[in-house]
């Protein structure tokens, strides 16, 4: 069943031309009428941005400064593992590319936001099952997904392995999953973490 995502979406826009911004900010207010965005045109009010706020999407151009799309991904992943990250830019390059084998859910062109709504519906229903994870349990989901042993992250998360491994079947069970091939396959997918080299 897809999701028509509601109009209050909270959304955090990493980008640093002011113009490009506000032609983003109206395809999202026509689409999304009364959704917050948040726009970021720094590193560090990025982090803070994704620390403060549990985003239902992230869009992101090919960054700002010496933070590079890339690397907002991966500090999207490691701190908003559930939100998808849509990489909106003027052209498909190398690092779109990169940023897309790293787990970004979408690229959309600057030229063609009327496939932003899309790209953004899409990616929410991605990653619908994942609301259904205590924040902890995700923690869970990732690390087991980028190969931890359950020691490993009992030891990092401060928790009993026994209580690592309930956190593993209470995920598997929510997310319809039965291996732990297929929680790292869903994990991929859904751009928790990144696909590999």
């Amino acid at each position: 069943m897809d999701i028509r995502p509601g109009p209050g979406l909270r959304i955090i826009l990493l980008d640093d031309d002011p113009q490009d911004a506000e032609l983003l900010i109206a395809a999202l207010e026509r689409s999304y009428p009364g959704s917050e965005v948040l726009r970021v045109d720094r590193s560090l009010a990025f982090r803070r941005a994704l620390e403060a706020r549990r985003p239902d999407v992230i869009l992101s151009g090919y960054g700002v400064g010496a933070l590079s799309a890339l690397d907002a991904l991966r500090l999207a992943q490691s701190r908003c593992p559930g939100a998808p990250f849509i990489l909106v830019a003027g052209r498909f390059d190398q690092s779109a590319s990169e940023t897309l084998r790293g787990g970004a859910a979408d690229f959309v062109r600057k030229d063609d936001l009327g496939r932003l709504a899309a790209a953004i519906t899409a990616a929410i229903n991605q990653r619908a099952p994942l609301r259904r994870l205590s924040e902890r349990q995700l923690e869970v989901l990732q690390l087991l997904a980028s190969g931890s042993s359950m020691r490993e992250i009992a030891a990092r998360l401060d928790l009993s392995v026994k209580t690592v491994e309930t956190h593993r079947a209470e995920v598997m069970k929510r997310l319809g999953i039965r291996d732990l091939t297929g929680l790292v396959r869903y994990a991929v997918g859904v751009g928790i973490v990144p696909a590999g080299p």
